[in-house]
């Protein structure tokens, strides 16, 4: 691994953890969610991706009311 891609992989690590911080632990499932989705050899279908954007905007609704 170089420098490049290890730095990638902390900025993406550090958002994770601050998203976490600030809306609860279920934003890492839903971006763990959208990672293994994007490994396939097809990658996410439309429906998937707006699948994963209405859950993250139940996570924020349920961690906003509570």
């Amino acid at each position: 691994m170089n420098a490049t891609e290890i730095s990638a992989i902390l900025g993406v690590v550090g958002t994770v953890a601050g998203l976490a911080e600030k809306y609860g632990p279920e934003v890492y499932e839903t971006v763990k969610e959208a990672i293994e989705q994007s490994k396939s050899k097809t990658g996410p279908t439309v429906a998937d991706i707006e699948a994963i954007f209405a859950k993250c905007k139940a996570d924020n609704a349920a961690i906003q009311s509570a």
